[in-house]
């Protein structure tokens, strides 16, 4: 029956052969265009501010912890309010945010050095986060090529520049909400020399920016809020920001804060407030839909069925409780990157020298509009050898050694001119670009949006000839439930697996 399910096209795909391909999501050490890191260095000279950089960057450092600080000491009083009564407004703020309207509608004022020492700093390692977060949307929804993007808590454009990379050809208008006005002159600063780009607006919240587009003009295909929710400091206004930021999602919504135990649990709870808040829908609906008779029924009621209903495309594999609530882990990725000039000068190491690679934590969630789509698991139809049966079907004639193959013969020791050329990182540099079809046709084989696959948390740890592996499952073949499992993949009762377990990383997906 789970064969039925999985059209003809993608059961080709679903080999022994092609399953690493799949299951890969993770990426190597990123490194930042070089159109970005010259718009930086222009705009550090521009600004003038390079004197006590060091300093500013510390400053800004110290700023980010308190406002951390402050928001775990509100969230416990907040929740307890909202518990309470869910009208009654949150007194307590922060002494840096400022209140546009009673709809929760909040931002984060910047002044000019902050900004300065954010672009020095921060920005590089945010776009490294956020390239890889779209990146992998990408991979999950390779139909999906957003025209109409909403970007909350632009800040410097980081999000912007993540999406030229992923996406360079489909953007035809960007909205950026970003209250800092230090931080908008900041992004059209850094853009001003690229060329081919969409059509930019930028609003100072949510509310100027519905005032401003017609009803017909406020959906986009693809919303994304990056490191912005984990500075309103209620809870309360943070859902209400959330549940706008939905409204104005016509496809896909990407949410994205620091890999902290903070910043993964507003993940946790923004990812559980949406599914629950479609799935209430869905049952009104319902229920309407029973009241009115089959020939009555309008087209409206029909559309609005079909758009109704939410799912988790990246990272969670099912759309259930998370599994790691109250367990004392929390769901965070990595992405490293090379170090800019910039980062490499200003930046400060603890009595140690500075790497020349950063390691950017993060949380994220992509959740979009619809039902979840019902696959075939990808290991339903595959059958694995054991160790043993794998060595008795060897044929006997490959284990003869040839002696001669041991020894050069003179036709071997002649060697062209261009075997002897010594090679440089420059000519692999120029030769990438003329084969740039081998990561497409790479991207062909992807994973579907089933249950079946699972999301590795941690490194997994390799001790001899077995991997153990920290995996997020579904437990049900439409994905409603979900358990975080043990899975140990051992080299004797499946060494293709073992040898694709070996070869996985944190973040990776994993085959069921």
């Amino acid at each position: 029956m789970a064969s039925a399910v999985l059209p003809e096209a993608a059961s080709k795909v679903l080999t022994p052969e092609t399953l690493r391909s799949a299951a890969k999501q993770s990426e190597g050490i990123h490194l930042v265009p070089l159109s970005l890191r010259r718009a930086v260095k222009k705009f550090l000279r521009a600004e003038r501010q390079e004197a006590h950089m060091n300093r500013k960057v510390l400053l800004l450092s110290e700023s980010f912890s308190r406002i951390k600080d402050a928001n775990l000491q509100l969230m416990a009083s907040s929740s307890r309010d909202l518990v309470d009564d869910p009208h009654r407004p949150v007194d307590h703020r922060s002494a840096r945010w400022k209140i546009q309207s009673a709809y929760g509608d909040i931002g984060l004022k910047y002044r000019e050095d902050e900004t300065v020492a954010y672009v020095a700093s921060r920005m590089p390692a945010v776009y490294s986060a956020c390239h890889r977060v779209l990146r992998e949307v990408r991979r999950r929804l390779p139909e999906f090529s957003p025209a109409r993007v909403l970007d909350f808590g632009a800040g410097p454009g980081s999000v912007l520049w993540a999406m030229r990379e992923v996406w360079p050809r489909s953007l035809e208008r960007v909205n950026l909400v970003e209250p800092s006005k230090s931080m908008q002159r900041a992004c059209q600063s850094l853009l001003q020399d690229l060329k081919n780009l969409p059509l930019i607006h930028s609003y100072d919240s949510i509310q100027a920016l519905n005032r401003n587009l017609d009803k017909r003009d406020r959906e986009h295909d693809l919303v994304i809020s990056s490191y912005a929710l984990g500075e309103i400091p209620s809870l309360s206004d943070r859902i209400t920001v959330v549940r706008q930021l939905w409204d104005l999602t016509r496809d896909v919504l990407v949410l994205l804060e620091p890999g902290t135990p903070h910043g993964s649990k507003i993940i946790t709870q923004m990812r559980s407030y949406i599914l629950w808040m479609e799935k209430r829908k869905c049952r009104k609906s319902n229920d309407s839909s029973r009241e009115v008779s089959s020939d009555v029924k309008s087209i409206a009621v029909e559309r609005a069925s079909l758009k109704s209903g939410a799912f988790v495309v990246a990272p969670c594999p099912h759309d259930g409780r998370c599994p790691l609530e109250n367990t004392g882990k929390y769901c965070h990725f990595v992405q490293r990157l090379e170090r800019t000039s910039s980062q490499r000068a200003y930046k400060r190491s603890k009595g140690e020298p500075l790497r020349g690679f950063e390691d950017e934590k993060f949380c994220f969630v992509a959740l979009r509009r619809g039902k979840r789509p019902r696959e075939a698991w990808p290991l339903d139809s595959m059958e694995f050898e054991t160790l043993k049966e794998r060595l008795a079907k060897r044929n006997p004639e490959d284990l003869i050694v040839d002696f001669e193959d041991q020894f050069e013969t003179e036709a071997d020791e002649e060697s062209t001119f261009e075997d002897a050329l010594v090679p440089y990182a420059s000519d692999i540099a120029e030769t990438s670009m003329f084969h740039q079809d081998d990561d497409d046709e790479e991207e062909q084989v992807r994973a579907d949006l089933g249950g079946g696959w699972g999301r590795i948390i941690y490194t997994p740890l390799r001790r001899g000839r077995q991997v153990q592996m920290d995996v997020c499952r579904s437990t049900k073949r439409d994905g409603s439930e979900g358990a975080f499992e043990r899975v140990v993949v051992t080299q004797t009762k499946n060494p293709t697996l073992h040898l694709q377990a070996r070869r996985s990383l944190w973040g990776d997906l994993w085959p069921f």
